[in-house]
């Protein structure tokens, strides 16, 4: 029986039950404000209507999953069903504690400490999880897809993959660079209000910077790393839909309108303590945008037996052998290097870094040291990791142009950041000596 029904109506209640949770952090936040440092804490039966949700998530999304394989006539095996029960029971709930978690302490940061200690080992404590098991249930589902996996949404032929055609597209690389830049702004907006003890301050920035930077990402694909096919039919580069969007032209874009635009509109703000805030956040938006390439077979290394890569669950690994820029190697044993998934790991881990992993070195670092250390960090992994792309010396003369102008720009940005640095010690250094400040202004989360 590969019917559709007991998918859907999972599917549909699982959303339903997130809708829900997602509605009822709002609405209770909403109802009891609080004062800019004054301590709260949530009533028990918070606690247990919250728990409530959070393990029916996990149950939903079970039922999606055997939903899903009901409807494919999927034949699991033992150990594939084992993975699609834990895998995504732990997932589901993981999922919906993360986001409680980040909304708590993000929207509530003055909780009592006891509280707020189990919101933030909640939040980090479950990324992992979340990670992991995701992974897993993938690894069961991943046997019984159809590769390559769809790419965009078609309206209204429905999911289409990149060798498709469709009236109206809805890419899954714009869906998850929205995202991205949406959980960037959310950060950023936490420490604008801890600061401020005002939440939107960040709206119109976000609003303004962003669109730039989609247009930055995409001018610079067309005119910097493929001038010879753009400027001979310029109409094109408007036809965005069809992808090709440089990071790097995003990246700088972005954080120039964003940077003109507190220095215009928020005059009272510190820029020094906004570029600290939002700059760095940037590698989250892209560590998470890498994963449209994923869906889009690209930015990936050269072909690999697969056999040092069987931790990768199925479903990144057989998608790992089609490319849109290369032989397809289903069929064979290897697959390509998934430099995509490297660079979203790097850019992660370089955010926590920056954030966190610098705490104890804060009092001696100017405002302004982690916006520009954002500059070095994305600068050396762009340098670092380009020379490993498919394709990096070009099978023609347009892409070698191209991938020289990425590592050109990978050392400009390091060179910009290092010269940043320099600059916001000697800002810090006149500054102190103008007001006779005892310490250099520092970048402070608590």
């Amino acid at each position: 029986m590969n019917s559709p029904i007991m998918f859907i109506i999972a599917l549909v209640l699982g959303i339903g039950v997130f809708s829900y949770l997602a509605y009822f952090l709002a609405t209770y936040l909403k109802k009891n404000r609080i004062k800019k440092g004054e301590e709260c804490s949530l009533p028990k039966d918070i606690y247990k209507r919250l728990l409530i949700l959070i393990l029916s998530q996990g149950l939903f999304t079970i039922a999606s999953s055997y939903g899903a394989a009901v409807w494919g006539a999927w034949n699991l095996s033992v150990g594939e069903h084992f993975e699609i029960i834990f895998g995504s029971y732990i997932f589901g709930t993981g999922f919906a504690l993360l986001f409680t978690a980040f909304v708590l302490y993000f929207y509530r940061p003055t909780l009592v400490e006891k509280e707020r200690k189990f919101v933030r080992y909640s939040l980090f404590g479950s990324i992992p999880f979340v990670i992991i098991f995701f992974f897993l249930m993938m690894d069961a589902i991943g046997a019984h897809l159809i590769y390559p996996l769809p790419n965009a949404l078609a309206i209204p032929e429905g999911l289409i993959n990149y060798k498709q055609s469709g009236s109206f597209k809805i890419p899954f690389y714009g869906v998850v660079i929205v995202f991205g830049a949406s959980l960037s702004y959310f950060i950023g907006d936490h420490y604008f209000y801890k600061k401020y003890g005002k939440h939107g301050l960040l709206d119109t920035l976000f609003l303004t910077a962003f669109p730039a930077g989609i247009i930055g990402a995409r001018l610079w694909y067309c005119l910097v790393l493929e001038p010879g096919v753009y400027l001979s039919n310029p109409v094109q580069i408007f036809h965005i839909w069809d992808g090709g969007l440089a990071i790097q032209g995003g990246a700088m874009m972005g954080i120039i309108v964003g940077i003109s635009f507190m220095l215009i509109f928020r005059r009272y703000v510190d820029i020094r303590f906004a570029m600290d805030v939002c700059i760095p956040t940037i590698l989250i938006a892209q560590a998470i945008g890498r994963w449209g390439n994923f869906f889009n077979c690209e930015v990936h290394g050269l072909a690999v037996d697969m056999a040092s890569w069987q931790f990768l669950p199925k479903v990144i690994l057989y998608q790992l052998q089609l490319s849109s820029s290369a032989p397809s190697l289903v069929g064979t044993n290897q697959i390509y290097v998934p430099l995509f998934l490297i660079e979203s790991v790097i850019n992660f881990g370089g955010y926590f870094i920056i954030r966190y992993a610098t705490k104890p070195l804060w009092k001696y670092l100017p405002l302004g040291f982690q916006a520009s250390l954002y500059l070095v960090w994305y600068g050396l992994v762009r340098l670092i990791l380009e020379p490993f792309r498919y394709g990096y010396t070009g099978t023609t003369e347009s892409e070698a142009y191209g991938y020289s102008q990425s590592l050109v720009t990978a050392i400009v940005m390091i060179s910009i950041g290092l010269a940043m640095i320099g600059g916001f010690y000697l800002w810090a250094y006149l500054e102190k000596k103008h007001k006779n400040l005892e310490h250099i202004k520092t970048f402070n989360l608590d």
